[in-house]
């Protein structure tokens, strides 16, 4: 059985369905480990005392290697985390090794999957779902908090989004800092039309607008991560018929959509 360690971790390489040592080209200046895994067919596997993680690409990832992954895996503790690449990262967590198996024989019959749009845009009553703690106040209250929260400025005429200011506890202070131009603050990209929607409706009518969303968006690190988020947008306080803004509260949560 051959395998390394990484601080506290227990780490294993999987290729053409048995063990092996960690390849030489994990070592070499610039190579990801997205690299690493489509073009070694390799699939990775570390165990430490949070659970278990099994890391792999999905059009890359030998067969025969997620299928040893799959029966081996039980072997440790769980939780099991499932990280496969699919146009960007998922990550999924599981509890029990027989629903990760299940899991992973679902992926591995979508290997060949090709993703019509890198985000997914679903409008739900809120009064029919339990809502995260924050959104759920925020609906509640009818005031949205100031570090949970961000702000947006809507051009009726251009259609131009504007984000005006980042709570520091919000899902994108979180993910990308407070700097309004990391990649979902962006203006005019496919995903500030996507979730810009919903702002018109909500100016227009003065009614909290509630949906999940599954995205895929580069992060500070420069690699793409599927993002599953709750959102509420509420009308700012302060919008008028010449500054129309929203409010808009995100938690970083399991979503209603089934992308893969």
């Amino acid at each position: 059985m051959s395998f390394g360690q990484s601080g506290d971790q227990l780490e294993f390489w999987i290729e053409n369905g048995a063990l092996v040592a960690k390849p030489e080209a994990a070592s070499t200046p610039g190579m990801t480990e997205r690299t690493l895994l489509d073009r070694g067919n390799l699939v990775r596997v570390t165990v430490g005392e949070t659970g278990v993680t099994v890391k792999w690409h999905a059009f890359g990832a030998n067969w025969a290697s997620l299928y040893f992954a799959k029966e081996w895996i039980g072997t440790f503790s769980g939780p099991y985390r499932l990280q496969y690449f699919i146009s960007g990262w998922f990550t999924e967590m599981i509890d029990d090794p027989v629903s990760a198996r299940n899991r992973i024989d679902q992926l591995i019959a979508k290997s060949d999957l090709h993703l019509s749009s890198r985000i997914y845009v679903r409008p739900l009553d809120p009064t029919t779902r339990v809502l995260p703690e924050n959104l759920r106040r925020a609906l509640e209250g009818g005031k949205v908090p100031q570090e949970t929260s961000v702000d947006c400025s809507v051009d009726e005429e251009t259609g131009r989004v504007k984000v005006e200011r980042i709570g520091a506890n919000s899902a994108i202070a979180k993910l990308w800092g407070m700097s309004p131009v990391t990649t979902p603050c962006l203006s005019g990209t496919s995903y500030d039309k996507a979730v810009s929607l919903a702002y018109g409706e909500v100016l227009r009518t003065g009614r909290p607008h509630y949906d999940h969303i599954y995205a895929a968006m580069m992060g500070p690190d420069g690699d793409v991560a599927w993002i599953p988020y709750q959102r509420l947008v509420t009308r700012h306080p302060e919008s008028n018929g010449y500054h129309k803004l929203v409010s808009v509260v995100s938690e970083l949560t399991p979503v209603e959509i089934a992308v893969v």
